[in-house]
């Protein structure tokens, strides 16, 4: 049985052998699906096909607050410029809300980005599972290309890119962190299976540097796990871009909720961008969040608690976005927008910057209303 293609409440057969589920287009452009995984992703041959893939680059913007009612909320924009061709710079991209129930570990609701399975194939980009050809094998490692999700325990993890300079050490598997992710989702409960879990897990720290990790559970915990020349460390933080929060060339870290800085320099005395590790758009978006999520802090807990409306988070979030007009702080797409509620264990979505609407889906892949406040 091959994927079934569904768009409009119409279903066709598509090519390819296996079992791996239902794709469902969600919006009209083409950007976002849905798909009920049903394959072994931890089968020799998914595997080796993951270990073949090439770096994953993302960008992104990430912070934990909670809603009026109390429950912990994490807000996600994730970043990244995927280009049609090498010819055609347009912008494009093909985001997937997936639902994963492997045996014997725990059930998850997550995004990936499918362009990262083959970036150079152009039926992965806008509508193209909907195009004659598609060939859903494309899609085999593709709970390995999640960016972001929450389990059946409450337990978000997302991935986040970070600068090295040079002379640092590289990631040694270039794939490490994307899987890194999944198996994080698959087998932790908390924050603290999560720290774990990198220490001890098939991959090691040398696998999956280049990248920290935003990891929040159910209990309300948020921090933030990066590996930098293979020493793991782990900073208590509600928010995270893509500069390193327990360390910095410029002695630039967030700790305990305040933000120790060195000025910022934009630009070098001609005028050109001097962004360095640390700096740039990313260090930009995150004293953004920080700025704001100041209005929302409970004065009245000890510990640094915020609390507001979500449509205020979704504010934040926009506030934030990535497009070809954001030259002042970086070049970069903003793929999707998205909000985890981790009590209730749900995901909303929006797309490609369209802010019209969203698409809601509970833990165990269940589609739930929403829109509620998607302007």
């Amino acid at each position: 049985m091959g994927i079934a293609l569904v768009n409009c409440a119409q279903s066709v057969c598509a090519s390819g052998a296996g079992s791996r589920g239902v794709l469902t287009r969600l919006d009209d452009k083409g950007y976002l699906y849905y798909m009920d995984y049903q394959k072994d992703y931890y089968s020799p041959k998914v595997m080796n096909i993951m270990r073949k893939i090439g770096y994953i680059d993302p960008g992104c913007s990430v912070f934990f607050t909670h809603n009026v009612k109390g429950e912990p909320v994490t807000c996600r924009n994730y970043d990244y410029p995927h280009r049609i061709s090498k010819k055609d710079k347009s912008l494009t991209g093909l985001n997937i809300v997936l639902h994963c129930k492997p045996e014997g570990k725990y059930e998850s609701i997550a995004v990936a980005d499918a362009v990262w399975c083959d970036e150079n194939n152009p039926l992965l980009q806008k509508g193209g599972p909907d195009q004659e050809g598609f060939d859903p094998g494309l899609l085999d490692i593709l709970p390995y290309q999640c960016m972001d999700g929450i389990n059946e325990k409450g337990l978000y993890v997302s991935i986040q890119r970070v600068d090295i300079k040079k002379g640092e050490q590289p990631c040694r598997f270039p794939a490490g962190s994307s899987m890194l992710l999944r198996y994080m989702l698959d087998d932790c409960a908390n924050v603290d299976e999560a720290v774990r879990k990198t220490k001890t897990g098939i991959l090691v720290p040398e696998d999956w540097q280049n990248c920290h990790f935003m990891v929040t559970d159910a209990t309300g915990r948020s921090i933030v796990i990066e590996s930098r020349n293979s020493v793991v460390c782990v900073v208590p933080s509600d928010i995270c871009t893509n500069f390193y929060l327990g360390s910095d060339d410029m002695e630039d870290y967030y700790q305990n909720g305040k933000l120790r800085e060195e000025a910022v320099k934009m630009t070098d005395e001609a005028m050109t961008p001097n962004y360095r590790y640390g700096y740039g758009h990313g260090y930009h978006r995150f004293v953004t969040i920080l700025g704001q999520l100041e209005r929302y802090r409970d004065t009245a807990k000890k510990e640094y608690y915020t609390v507001m409306p979500e449509p205020a988070a979704l504010l934040i979030l926009r506030s934030v976005v990535q497009n070809p007009y954001t030259n002042a702080s970086g070049i970069s797409m903003t793929q999707y927008s998205a909000i985890y509620n981790n009590k209730k264990k749900t995901v909303e979505v929006w797309p490609f910057q369209d802010y019209s609407k969203s698409f809601k889906f509970g833990v165990k892949g269940n589609r739930i209303s929403s829109g509620q406040y998607a302007h």
